[in-house]
């Protein structure tokens, strides 16, 4: 049987709370651990160090707790989905009828970049459907940016601030409404592109692509730059719209590259976040996989003239690059 505010519910409840202090925080999070472990639940934690000690210090029981304080579990944000679903699978194998977890999102607020963990705000809402999830996302009122807090009022049902109780968002929106932040353009696309391709077979822009990149950035981040750009070429040819366009923007130590196609993009939003329906032989398998690439930035978007696939590597700009309302949703 399910417990809290999950009682009665199917699948995935997914709700957002705000505190201003550690005093807040804990009146937030220590409730809903302790009434979990009471219950017989299992109970996943993925705080800093500094959030993880303050947690076991007003719980009685710790040991009841699983506590993952290493940072690659937020590395990506499709890495993130994989890591929680194969817990929650042996939870439930193991007979588990509710798990909940609580965890600290990267933002710029507490020392991480929030790019691309708007997608993974609202995508979580469907991609975890299939388990009895109850998930608790705690953000610093103090720190946190107002397009973050958007962000976060557009993906949970329900919201929480110490002392006020749970209120419903009426902001929010479905997954397949939800409008992600907008990114900047690349202060190198400034400049006229170092490459620019046509209709490129993916053979022809990996070679482009490493020739125009060579010794500007590390070897694993030119490999990981050259596979995702040949998915990206590769999708645009079976399932975008000709011409498909690729651009190189080559600084002394950074790159961006665009490809571009005139159709409307994948339909699925939760695409490169989780693997196919067909499994890891499926459409989609080769984004889901640059996804997990942790050398490069990855942005998909959908507009009016077609849709891109932006890739980054090597150091970013500001992290001002971010934010600035809502734009048109990626794919």
């Amino acid at each position: 049987m399910r417990t809290g505010a999950a009682h009665g519910c199917i699948g995935h409840v997914h709700e957002a709370g705000f505190y201003s202090s550690d005093a807040e925080f804990l009146a937030l999070i220590v409730p809903f651990v302790t009434d979990g472990t009471a219950a017989g639940e299992p109970v996943i934690i993925g705080y800093d160090d500094r959030k993880c000690e303050l947690l076991r210090a007003r719980l009685r029981r710790p040991d009841l707790v699983r506590f993952i304080a290493d940072t690659s579990l937020y590395a990506t944000p499709a890495g993130a989905i994989e890591a929680y679903r194969e817990q929650f699978h042996w939870c439930v194998a193991a007979g588990a009828e509710q798990i909940r977890i609580a965890g600290d999102v990267p933002h710029e607020g507490n020392g991480g970049r929030f790019a691309g963990w708007d997608r993974y705000e609202s995508a979580v809402n469907i991609a975890w459907q299939g388990y009895p999830v109850y998930s608790r996302c705690l953000y610093d009122a103090t720190t946190v940016a107002d397009p973050v807090r958007d962000v976060v009022e557009r993906t949970h049902r329900r919201l929480l601030t110490a002392g006020s109780g749970a209120t419903v968002s009426r902001r929010y929106q479905e997954v397949a409404d939800f409008e992600p932040l907008q990114r900047a353009v690349d202060p190198l696309e400034a400049a006229p592109p170092t490459v620019e391709l046509v209709n490129p077979s993916p053979r022809k822009a990996r070679h482009w692509i490493a020739e125009a990149v060579r010794g500007r950035i590390h070897a694993a981040t030119l490999d990981e730059l050259r596979f995702a750009a040949s998915e990206a070429v590769l999708n645009a040819h079976l399932h975008g719209r000709r011409p498909v366009t690729v651009k190189v923007w080559t600084g002394p130590d950074r790159i961006v590259l665009r490809v571009h196609d005139t159709g409307p993009g994948p339909a699925d939003p939760l695409i490169g976040l989780v693997p196919a329906p067909g499994g890891l032989a499926g459409r989609g398998l080769g984004l889901w996989l640059v996804h997990q690439f942790t050398n490069i930035d990855i942005d998909l978007r959908a507009t009016a003239d077609g849709f891109t696939i932006r890739l980054r590597a090597g150091p970013l700009p500001a992290s001002s690059e971010n934010v600035a309302g809502t734009g048109t949703p990626h794919a």
